[in-house]
């Protein structure tokens, strides 16, 4: 049987692991954006690399939709927090929503910008649209498996203290990447309304 201090110190461990791992995660994707974002800075130095293009309505769509979930996966959080798992499911399956919906209105924006008459061999900074929107996406498809993982483990009532632990720090963790994500796209989708060479 289990002290409390065992429980305690496994809870510490959990979160431990959980923080370190996104700490390396977030590290890998700033640096892979940070990369994208120097070229795009760069290359609107030169006016042949530059053209303007207009960015699609359907983003600002989209951008509300990823704030909602950001919101509603925190609120989903703390419910997990205070042990009320089917309110975590509930909010988590609708974060999962919208984070769908995100993607279907980036692929939306895709669609529209190649029906616009865009030529991209002849406007390269239209293709940071589709590589700041695409890279942004598989981020956000790694952040739909982390939510798709938890709604699997709270479908159902929980079992001991160390399967709701666990389940407690890959929250955490997916909360952290999930958030950071939408700061992201804030970033990105700022550049390309607001950045002029």
């Amino acid at each position: 049987m289990h002290s409390a201090t065992d429980t305690v110190a496994q809870e510490r461990d959990l979160n431990s692991l959980s923080l370190i791992t996104v700490i390396v995660v977030l590290a890998t994707v700033t640096m892979t954006f940070g990369a994208m974002i120097a070229v795009f800075v760069v290359r609107s130095e030169y006016n042949r690399f530059w053209g303007h293009i207009h960015v699609p309505a359907v983003l600002w769509g989209t951008t509300t939709l990823l704030f909602a979930s950001s919101v509603t996966f925190e609120t989903a959080r703390r419910r997990l927090a205070r042990n009320d798992q089917a309110g975590f499911f509930r909010l988590a399956t609708w974060t999962t929503g919208l984070g769908v919906l995100f993607l279907l209105g980036q692929i939306a924006a895709w669609i529209q910008i190649l029906r616009s008459g865009v030529v991209l061999a002849y406007n390269p900074h239209s293709w940071f649209i589709f590589l700041f929107t695409g890279l942004h996406g598989l981020h956000i498809l790694l952040g739909l498996a982390g939510l798709a993982y938890l709604l699997i483990r709270t479908r159902e009532p929980a079992g001991g203290p160390k399967y709701q632990m666990k389940t407690k720090a890959v929250a955490k963790g997916v909360g952290a990447f999930w958030h950071y994500l939408d700061f992201l796209w804030l970033l990105l989708f700022g550049l390309l309304l607001f950045w002029r060479p």
